[in-house]
């Protein structure tokens, strides 16, 4: 499996340890129609789902050391008359206590070094329009810190 699939397994599967999750999935999904791709993002109560995208990536050749910037996406159905910003709020809560528990995310990382945060970071939230419902959306940002095995002909 390459690199990226191993991390990305990981931050699912850590993902997957909390609690009312939704559904959540290795990358962005996509459907031809609304309808398709709210059955793709469907909970018990509407939508809410998250997906795992790699956004960058830098390698640093003198320690081999990799940091992966991801971002985490996530919707839920918006229903004010049940507080649902304050509930959308305590799960991304619970998403950066599953990282507090294991930041390393069972080994699959180097614990995140100086000036990376050890949690997903809240980037930006607020309403949204999401498979023609209006949503919660939030996307939070990890690095994740790797060491790969590279042969260099220099050394």
């Amino acid at each position: 499996m390459s690199e990226h699939r191993t991390l990305r397994a990981a931050i699912v599967a850590q993902l997957q340890t909390v609690v009312d999750i939704g559904a959540v999935y290795a990358y962005e999904r996509y459907a031809k129609d609304d309808a398709a791709f709210r059955e793709i993002y469907a909970g018990g109560t509407g939508i809410l789902g998250w997906h795992v995208r790699r956004v960058a990536r830098k390698e640093a050749s003198s320690t081999n050391e990799v940091l992966t910037t991801w971002e985490i996406r996530g919707f839920a159905n918006l229903q004010d008359s049940e507080e649902s910003e304050l509930q959308f709020d305590e799960l991304i809560d619970r998403i950066c206590d599953a990282w507090r528990s294991d930041p390393r995310m069972g080994n699959a990382v180097l614990y995140p070094g100086k000036d990376i945060a050890p949690v997903p970071e809240l980037v930006d939230a607020g309403p949204a329009m999401f498979c023609g419902v209006l949503c919660h959306s939030a996307r939070l940002r990890l690095v994740t810190r790797t060491v790969i095995k590279a042969d260099r002909p220099w050394d």
